[in-house]
């Protein structure tokens, strides 16, 4: 799925593991498009471990929903490869009395290079910049790619309803390079 940002749209460029140059930027609330496209070009297994079940599409409500981006109580950053669409990641602030929930969805061909970890690093860095002690996680128990990548930042586990859920602690989360970088686009965006 190609994708032509708007030429204000702020930047940031970031590396895959295999070289593979990416770029990282804000969303707003006119990307819904994209959001369904993605989703469509999901495979099967991938919408499973992402959503817990093979869901063939997004309700016009849920889209909405995934749409409706304010980058303070709802940050949504998308990634593209070669100008393809590759994956979003996002959290949610639903209430001020608990976690906001994160969730990163990486399209299959992007998958393998680092991309989710990278766009979850970004989201780490732009809650710790915004005050937020930690992140809250589901994933399906069969995730072991995102369980690993879990692991290896020290998310505490556990099963829930069939669901390993878990808490990233931002604090524990060493500060990383494009940290600054997405900071910076940030506040232009949201000014």
């Amino acid at each position: 799925m190609k994708v032509e940002l708007p030429s204000d749209r702020p930047q940031v460029a970031a590396t895959l593991s295999d070289g593979t140059n990416a770029i990282l930027s804000p969303l707003d609330s006119g990307d819904r498009h994209w959001i369904e496209e993605g989703l469509a070009e999901l495979s099967m297994q991938s919408r499973y471990t992402r959503f817990g079940m093979g869901v063939a599409g997004l309700s016009a409500h849920e889209l909405d929903y995934l749409a409706d981006v304010d980058q303070r109580n709802h940050v949504a950053w998308g990634a593209l490869v070669n100008g393809n669409g590759a994956g979003v990641g996002r959290y949610i602030i639903s209430d001020e009395t608990n976690p906001p929930e994160v969730a990163v969805t990486v399209l299959d061909e992007f998958q393998g290079n680092g991309l989710g970890t990278i766009l979850l690093r970004a989201l780490v860095g732009i809650a710790r910049h915004d005050g937020v002690d930690e992140l809250v996680f589901r994933v399906v128990p069969d995730n072991t790619a995102v369980k690993a990548k879990l692991s290896n930042i020290g998310a505490k586990t556990s099963l829930v309803d069939g669901l390993i859920e878990g808490r990233i602690l931002v604090a524990d989360i060493p500060v990383d390079a494009i940290e600054a970088q997405v900071i910076e686009v940030l506040e232009e965006f949201r000014s």
